[in-house]
């Protein structure tokens, strides 16, 4: 067999598979399913999880993140932010700049994340309270 005709028997592989691919069901697909192992179909979960929030993104490209921070923040008034983040930080105890960053930023991940200039805000509040202090070395100790 000539290397067109390998190719052309590639290409109607292809187009076939895809027609395949469009043709099938939900049911056609879920029967399939239940013939795989236990850990291939965790993986199949985890893809297909990835593969629709990363459609939703791109349907829902207006900024849902600013909406998220723009919704919490009217919630809490900016006290009220600086008391939940204390509360929460005592069970943490970070001890370095840097963890009392992440440790920041991470409670405010599902509200659609922090920005910078917030979580800068947040610690010098917290200074100011007298809630933590901040040495030289950049570790964080609590008062």
């Amino acid at each position: 067999m000539s290397n067109p005709e390998l190719a052309q028997r590639r290409q109607l592989s292809r187009d076939e598979n895809f027609q395949m691919k469009a043709v099938m069901t939900y049911d056609d697909i879920a029967s399939l399913c239940e013939q795989l192992g236990y850990r291939d179909k965790l993986r199949l979960a985890q893809l297909l999880i990835q593969l629709a929030r990363k459609e939703e993104e791109t349907q829902n490209a207006q900024h849902p993140i600013e909406e998220n921070r723009q919704d919490f923040s009217k919630s809490l008034n900016s006290s009220e932010i600086v008391e939940y983040v204390f509360e929460r930080l005592i069970k943490l105890k970070p001890t370095k700049i840097s963890s009392l960053k992440n440790s920041i930023a991470a409670m405010f991940q599902f509200q659609g994340g922090i920005s910078e200039a917030e979580l800068e805000r947040i610690i010098s509040q917290l200074q100011k309270l007298q809630y933590i202090q901040i040495d030289a070395n950049n570790r964080v100790r609590f008062l």
